[in-house]
């Protein structure tokens, strides 16, 4: 349990949404939460059987309004805790949380208390602990600001519970208040959510980084394509005007050559123009069946063997598709052996058809596959957003089939026709 909410604090450092991970969340919140609760409800129940020389408050229904303050502030936490929630439903969730609090403080107020009054709730103190956290997560900076003022006057009202209010009015006393201890403490509940919020940014920060430099690598790939196939076209043209007085018919053949070099350079120009739009772009074109093989001899090193099946014309896919898929093919091999080490195999299948090219990586380890390890994901961030500039998806994610392991899909046109980058940001876990 204590690795699966550990798990989900990465995810959640990395600003991921989904909804397994809320349902994470909330069944661990809930787990402490509900331990706290329950910790604060026994004591209130032992309270009656009192010492002889008890000097506290006498025994009464106030002895329980402290539970029932943090039974509710637990209940306004725990619907504050999915993604969902969003950065206004969070800062009102914080804001009812406090005002439940206060008002228990006043309810305590008027009546005996003995010679020290009543106490905070645990779970008083824990459901204002994850509504901070998730103020300083999600909300802006006046939000939180509000949000931590309102919280260090309600822990001022102890002053309320413990009788130090009344005492001093009556007397006719002033208060010191002193806002050091109250202000350290809210400073503390707030420290996990800017932490987390710091985590996410950065994540983010690396992932605009890596798609940009996969937008450039890609544009220069798609450079040389264009000059490559332009000046076939023009050594072409500039053979036709010597012998094509000559021979009429070697110009009526090379034509179609022509035309389809000129197809071939204008569908990766849009490329080109498309991927320089949103940023820019990649590499030498391999030989995809090779490099697909090459791959067999990764289990060489005492890592689990790549078996690879592929079917379809691979050779006649256009250069950077098949570089995309080799590279997307080796980087996920790459995270399939580190981090699932207990895998057996590696499957690679390969195939074309109806104008797709289709790539699927599979491991049989304990789902612990996962592109989106401590590594933090990024090569694959990187190739989904070539294969989304290439017109087509990718994605990571635990087995669909029920079985065990990690698969990595991607789906690419084959080179034909006018390209556009798929909807979407590419590779994302499964949800």
């Amino acid at each position: 349990m204590r690795g699966t909410v550990r798990g989900a604090l990465r995810r959640v450092a990395r600003g991921e949404r989904s909804r397994g991970l809320d349902t994470v969340l909330v069944l661990g919140a809930l787990g402490v939460l509900g331990a706290v609760w329950v910790g604060d409800l026994g004591l209130a129940l032992g309270l009656p059987n009192r010492e002889p020389d008890w000097v506290g408050p006498p025994p009464s229904y106030r002895d329980y309004l402290h539970v029932a303050s943090g039974g509710v502030m637990s209940l306004i936490a725990l619907s504050a805790v999915p993604h969902t929630t969003g950065p206004r439903r969070t800062g009102l969730s914080a804001l009812a949380g406090i005002a439940v609090m206060l008002a228990t403080s006043a309810a305590l107020a008027p009546g005996p208390k003995g010679l020290f009054g009543y106490a905070f709730g645990a779970s008083e103190g824990m459901a204002l602990f994850l509504l901070l956290t998730l103020v300083a997560l999600r909300c802006r900076p006046w939000a939180i600001a509000g949000a931590g003022l309102l919280a260090v006057s309600s822990l001022f009202a102890d002053t309320l519970r413990s009788g130090q209010l009344a005492a001093a009015l009556q007397g006719g006393e002033i208060v010191d208040f002193d806002p050091t201890v109250s202000t350290t403490a809210v400073l503390l509940m707030l420290a996990p959510g800017f932490y987390l919020r710091w985590r996410s940014a950065q994540h983010e920060r690396h992932i605009a980084e890596v798609r940009r430099e996969e937008r450039i690598a890609l544009a220069r790939d798609l450079h040389d394509v264009v000059a490559h196939q332009v000046t076939g076209i023009v050594v072409q043209a500039q053979a036709l005007q010597h012998i094509g007085a000559r021979n009429p018919e070697t110009v009526v053949k090379a034509l179609p050559e022509i035309e389809s070099a000129g197809a071939q350079a204008l569908t990766a120009m849009r490329r080109l123009v498309g991927a320089l739009r949103e940023g820019a772009a990649p590499l030498d074109a391999p030989d995809l069946p090779a490099a697909l093989r090459a791959l067999e001899g990764a289990g060489d090193g005492g890592g689990p063997p790549v078996e690879v099946r592929m079917a379809g014309d691979l050779a006649r896919l256009a250069p950077d598709v098949g570089t995309a898929v080799a590279r997307i093919a080796q980087e996920a091999v790459t995270n399939a052996r580190r981090y699932a080490p207990d895998a057996t195999r590696i499957r690679v299948t390969a195939d074309t058809s109806e104008g797709r090219v289709r790539l699927e990586v599979r491991d049989d380890g304990g789902g612990g596959g996962s592109p989106f390890g401590d590594g933090g994901g990024y090569g694959l961030i990187g190739m989904a957003e070539r294969a989304r500039l290439l017109g087509g998806t990718c994605t990571a994610g635990p087995a669909t089939d029920g079985g065990p392991g990690w698969t990595v899909r991607a789906e690419l046109p084959t080179g034909a026709g006018d390209l556009r980058p798929a909807p979407g940001d590419g590779a994302q876990g499964e949800t």
